[in-house]
């Protein structure tokens, strides 16, 4: 099969096969659109988002843009210099989406040792109360820790006013309690606003999109938690020229082949192989092109799940691996990473016809109802049963786990893939991270399909203007020990159930299947889940 490959620097990409025709078909119309000039210049004719921000005159995050996170680098570095001279060694960002993600990964990758691994960051991006609760109840952790607050969702807000009551109840006083906050924000964002009132540092930024690796809500974090941000900007920086030119572009021809097997109907994308010096790359390229895209193309990380046989409408991609034998692969350093992997996101959106600088913050869904009414069953022991919830007339008769999950992947279709939604602790080690994970990859070997996995946000079909073609499975759980939110009557784990719930709402409104199976208690639950996906019941 034919092959090809671009070289800018460290940084490479190849295609092959389908995916090389399916890019060079496209390259041309890019060039004549002037895509790479305009992507260059922020021109705001490229999306409707972007000329309604420009009328309103909000900055926005665009992709691999360096220009917002230089403009906050002293101010980090006085934060960081403060958090150092207060004795705060950790950072735990409460906020989600492609940034924080980002952060984690330059953290990982360019931060300094840590125990554990963590590099001092943690990211908290949902309201389990598993998380929270171990940094309430570690008081030397709680003591070494300063908080960044990213974005406006209702769920960050939340965590925020628990850690300031954490912080009250360990006998801080007012003013030392705002010393361990810093917010990101743009000026006008509620966010903003709640960090004027409380005295905690505030740092401005553009509005959030589904970029932002090189802007404040990425940088800033990194920079607290010990990574050298300025180097980082100074290596993207040095990439930038290669996106304007017509020859040995990586960004372009790297959009134009996620973009390009999308239209010719590769819609679904399976990132794989792990490169050692950048873990979690492969996750905040997902979650970037998932935002980005629009549902328009479907990112699969290889670990959530593959299907057993090749099909027609995926490809896979993937990090540091073989190019004679991978539908296409992706090399280069972390920052040089960091810009491809946006501007190759915002050509396939262009491609598509999606709107990427749409803001990636939405209100979330909140009802205690997910209008199923009583379970269809309960499968198990009382009190660590899995309570099955569903209006699918075709699932309706299941009587138990096994028949559910054969009917249930069963409905998955040769052009659809499953979508695991858990609302549940997603720590690999102390929650249940591991075992959604294995389910994941028992699940996509019965159907034979892609398995996409999320934690605790909102489905696809809900979350973008293009209802994606899959079966949702999301999986909630009781709580044992909760977190109260302040001035409220409900905790961390009210507010997670109410969001799942509305989200299972949002999805079938959609149009989609949604099975909701809840877990009377996680561990034994998902043992039961993960016993009967491999057919040992």
């Amino acid at each position: 099969m034919s092959f090809t490959a671009v070289v800018s620097g460290e940084t490479a990409i190849t295609a092959r096969g389908a995916l090389k025709e399916a890019a060079e078909r496209v390259l041309g119309r890019l060039w004549i659109d002037q895509v790479p000039v305009r992507l260059a210049s922020e021109d705001a004719s490229l999306w409707p988002s972007a000329a309604t921000a420009g009328v309103e005159g909000r900055p926005l995050c665009w992709p691999g843009q360096p220009g917002p996170g230089r403009a906050v680098l002293d101010r980090a570095e006085e934060l960081r210099g403060r958090a150092r001279s207060d004795g705060l060694t950790e950072v735990v960002l409460l906020g989600g989406g492609p940034p924080a993600r980002a952060a984690e990964l330059i953290v990982r990758a360019r931060g300094p040792e840590a125990p554990h691994g963590r590099g001092g960051l943690a990211v908290l991006d949902g309201p389990d109360p598993g998380p929270p609760l171990r940094v309430r109840e570690d008081p030397d952790r709680l003591g070494r820790t300063v908080f960044v607050v990213t974005g406006d969702d209702p769920a960050t807000e939340v965590l925020r006013q628990v850690f300031a009551e954490a912080l009250r109840e360990a006998d801080l006083s007012p003013a030392e309690v705002a010393r361990r906050f810093v917010t990101v924000a743009e000026p006008r964002a509620a966010a903003a606003e709640h960090a004027t009132a409380a005295g905690h540092a505030l740092v401005e930024a553009p509005a959030p999109t589904a970029f932002g690796a090189l802007s404040p809500y990425a940088l800033v974090p990194a920079a607290l938690a010990g990574a050298d941000v300025a180097a980082l900007l100074e290596e993207a920086t040095a990439v930038l020229p290669s996106l304007t030119r017509p020859e040995n572009n990586p960004g372009l021809v790297l959009g134009a082949v996620l973009g390009g097997a999308a239209r010719a109907g590769r819609r679904t994308a399976v990132l794989g192989g792990y490169p050692a010096a950048l873990p979690g790359v492969a996750r905040w390229a997902a979650l970037l092109l998932e935002e980005a895209a629009r549902g328009l193309l479907t990112p699969v990380v290889q670990d959530g799940g593959l299907p057993l046989q090749p099909a027609d409408d995926l490809f896979l991609l993937t990090f540091d691996g073989r190019p004679h034998q991978d539908d296409a692969t992706v090399a280069g350093p972390l920052a040089a990473q960091l810009v491809v992997w946006e501007y190759a996101a915002a050509v396939a959106s262009y491609l598509l016809g999606a709107d990427p600088l749409v803001s990636a913050e939405r209100p979330a869904p909140m009802t205690l109802d997910d209008g199923t009414g009583e379970p269809l069953f309960a499968d198990g022991d009382p009190g660590r049963a899995v309570e099955a919830h569903t209006t699918v007339p075709a699932l309706a008769g299941a009587a138990g786990l096994t028949g559910l999950l054969d009917a249930l992947t069963g409905m998955v279709g040769p052009r659809e893939h499953l979508s695991l939604a858990a609302y549940l602790d997603p720590d690999e080690a102390r929650g249940q991270g591991a075992q959604v994970r294995r389910l994941a990859a028992l699940l996509a070997a019965r159907c034979g399909r892609p398995v996409q996995v999320g934690w605790g946000a909102r489905p696809p079909a809900s979350g973008n203007d293009h209802p994606d073609g899959c079966v949702y499975l999301l999986v909630t759980g009781n709580v044992v020990r909760d977190v109260p939110v302040p001035g409220r009557h409900h905790g961390l784990g009210m507010l997670q159930l109410a969001r799942a719930l509305g989200d299972a709402r949002d999805a079938r409104a959609a149009g989609r299947p949604v099975v909701r199976l809840h877990l009377q208690n996680r561990w034994a639950g998902l043992a039961r889940l993960l016993d009967t996906a491999r057919g040992d019941i």
